[in-house]
């Protein structure tokens, strides 16, 4: 699913992507090795490794993805930052925001 907003609650765990569609050229790729996704929470402090799961990153044709998971309401809403390294040296960014909304 690319978007360029989404909520979830604290429990829920899906794979968000990042359309990259519209920058690459004719053939060129995303590399995922060089590629890289991290997080900010709504005070701008590094929120990668509590609400990202690395191991789940990848490329699927002109998709960057990866697992977001927990996130609390008192720090949504979140900044994440999907960064694409292509085959042709071009560098591309996406910003997408996750807010936390648990049910009560």
């Amino acid at each position: 699913m690319a978007v360029a907003a989404f909520q979830k609650t604290s429990w829920e765990s899906w794979v968000p992507a990042a359309n990259f569609a519209d920058d690459l050229e004719d053939g060129e790729t995303i590399v995922l090795a060089s590629s890289d996704i991290s997080a900010t929470d709504k005070n701008g402090a590094d929120a990668t490794a509590g609400i990202l799961n690395q191991s789940y990153k990848a490329v699927s044709g002109t998709y960057l993805q990866i697992r977001v998971v927990a996130g609390t309401e008192a720090l949504s809403v979140y900044n994440i930052k999907f960064k694409a390294v292509t085959s042709l040296g071009n560098n591309y960014e996406l910003n997408v925001e996750m807010k936390i909304k648990n049910i009560p």
